[in-house]
């Protein structure tokens, strides 16, 4: 028979256990790979890996989304800017890109020998519909200088 004391630890190390798989799985789903020269897409929070090199692209979030609506006309075509981790080397750069480049705001980004694109950004938006940081799902291109 086990006494009080033992079966309370028992019973702790296994949910410390489950607690530390169900971390793992999630990091998974969270975590895929690509090649570099096609594009990709990931959700906001998701990453991914590049085979062939040690570069690690994030989907941070989506810092801010002043893109005119579909479904109304305005003088300026907007903007959505968009933060990314890059992971290469043990060293983490923070980007952000832009939908809509100009002088002071890029679509893209580099790392290296390699460099990030911002493709697209969807979904676009429309006045009758607020869009969720969850919702947003980015394209990306990484290529090889």
């Amino acid at each position: 028979m086990l006494s009080y004391t033992t079966r309370s630890l028992i019973l702790i190390a296994l949910m410390l256990g489950g607690a530390l798989a169900l971390r793992m799985n999630s990091a998974a789903a969270n975590q895929t790979t690509a090649r570099v020269g096609q594009e990709f897409s990931l959700k906001a929070g998701q990453q991914m890996k590049f085979e062939g090199t040690d570069l690690q692209v994030k989907f941070v979030t989506v810092q801010q989304d002043s893109r005119c609506p579909s479904n109304v006309n305005c003088v300026w075509a907007g903007n959505a800017e968009v933060a990314v981790d890059l992971l290469r080397d043990k060293c983490t750069t923070i980007l952000t890109l832009n939908t809509h480049p100009r002088p002071s705001a890029s679509d893209e980004g580099k790392v290296g020998d390699l460099r990030i694109k911002l493709v697209k950004l969807d979904p676009y938006p429309r006045s009758d519909q607020k869009i969720s940081p969850s919702d947003y799902t980015a394209t990306f291109l990484v290529t090889k200088d």
